[in-house]
């Protein structure tokens, strides 16, 4: 029988196609329940909720021992959201993950996460980082306050007072620079960049440093990219990162700062993903079931002819989903995350996400002004309005 995997994230689809061109049958865990990502999975579990955009353990717990039951399913990949609730990273099957994680632990995801393990960990690298530390600044002018729990930069705040930082919080000096990441993939000892990436950071209502998508493999001069590389590869043999990760960081001239490590396949993945090559999801699966970097490497980094955009679509008003949106959006082809019929989208909550692919040699510029048309048209799609009560209007 063709092997299942379970995929478990905020938002599972693109792990979910991943998985499908793995050939494998797909059962995904997540808050929305979106139309694709039903169409690439057998089946669905709800796992917390969409208007805070948090999951909830025991729901997750359930819906791991209800996908436990399916015949012949491998284990569980976690994407976004789970980085407040690492105590479901456990490394064999138990009351709490009766499947088998197929990513890294729960020490390897702290050792990135911690913040007073990972600045450490960059400081006796030499890799260089903004000042950051656990305690409040006297002077909070320039300086941000980020949750090490927190995804999607609906974290990070200016720092506006000198209160006492409480659990996973930390400070970190403001730098200016490009927002770049960098996918790569590793085996414990080392690792190889898949692909840079410009990231769209947005302000968004109250959050001045939102994730609105991202465009890559972009270009970087050789200085840069090796600087990317060494720290990439210092921080994987350094924790043991295997599988799919990525790293945020910011370019501010020829020298790169590094912010932050997603211990998990990001959202970037989408980038990478072609016809023509490797499932991503199939290459991280490989890697954390021990296969060394060499053995998967050559079927990583076949260079794209493509330069490839992903952006978020935020409602614009409080919108009720009807059918003719549903079939509008999945009729382009290049609309994704299309929330399923009679879902109610609170107005500023993620409605969907366009893509958009040019020539390789395109500017960043043009793929930009692209993704925004895009995101206009879908936008001016009219949707069922349900009137009043907005405050009540859950996203998907």
């Amino acid at each position: 029988m063709t092997p299942a995997v379970v995929v478990a994230a905020l938002s599972g689809r693109m792990m979910a196609e991943s998985a499908r061109r793995a050939g494998w049958r797909v059962i995904v865990l997540d808050l929305f329940g979106d139309t694709d990502t039903r169409r690439a999975s057998g089946t669905w579990y709800p796992i917390g909720d969409p208007a805070s955009l948090s999951i909830c353990p025991q729901r997750m717990r359930e819906a791991l021992d209800a996908a436990s039951r399916t015949s012949n399913v491998i284990g569980w990949i976690a994407g976004s959201g789970f980085e407040a609730h690492r105590e479901l990273f456990a490394d064999t099957r138990n009351a709490l993950a009766p499947l088998a994680l197929i990513g890294n632990m729960r020490d390897t995801y702290d050792a990135v996460r911690d913040p007073a393990r990972f600045f450490a960990l960059l400081d006796d690298a030499g890799i260089l980082h903004p000042e950051t530390q656990r305690q409040p600044p006297a002077d909070t002018d320039g300086w941000l306050e980020k949750d090490a729990n927190g995804t999607g930069g609906m974290h990070i705040r200016h720092t506006a007072c000198a209160d006492t930082a409480n659990g996973s919080r930390y400070f970190q000096r403001y730098h200016a620079g490009r927002s770049m990441s960098a996918l790569f993939i590793g085996d414990g000892r080392g690792a190889a960049i898949i692909g840079f990436n410009e990231q769209l950071i947005i302000s968004h209502g109250k959050h001045p440093f939102v994730y609105g998508g991202a465009i890559g493999p972009v270009d970087m001069s050789a200085s840069l990219r090796q600087q990317i590389t060494s720290a990439v590869n210092a921080i994987v043999s350094r924790t043991g990162l295997k599988g799919l990760n990525s790293l945020d960081f910011i370019v501010d001239g020829e020298r790169c700062f590094v912010l932050e490590v997603n211990a998990r396949p990001s959202a970037t993945m989408s980038l990478y993903e072609r016809d023509s090559g490797p499932s991503l999801l199939a290459l991280h699966t490989r890697l954390c079931a021990g296969a060394s970097l060499d053995a998967v490497a050559s079927h990583a980094f076949a260079q794209t002819a493509a330069l490839c955009g992903e952006q978020i679509v935020f409602a614009d008003r409080d919108r009720k989903i009807s059918p003719e949106f549903v079939q509008r959006a999945l009729n382009f082809g290049w609309c994704h995350d299309i929330p399923v019929t009679g879902s109610l989208i609170a107005e500023g909550a993620p409605l969907c996400s366009v893509s958009a692919v040019c020539v390789r040699g395109t500017s960043v510029a043009t793929l930009r002004a692209e993704l925004a048309a895009r995101a206009a048209t879908i936008t001016s799609i009219d949707t069922i309005r349900k009137p009043g009560h907005a405050d009540l209007l859950l996203p998907r």
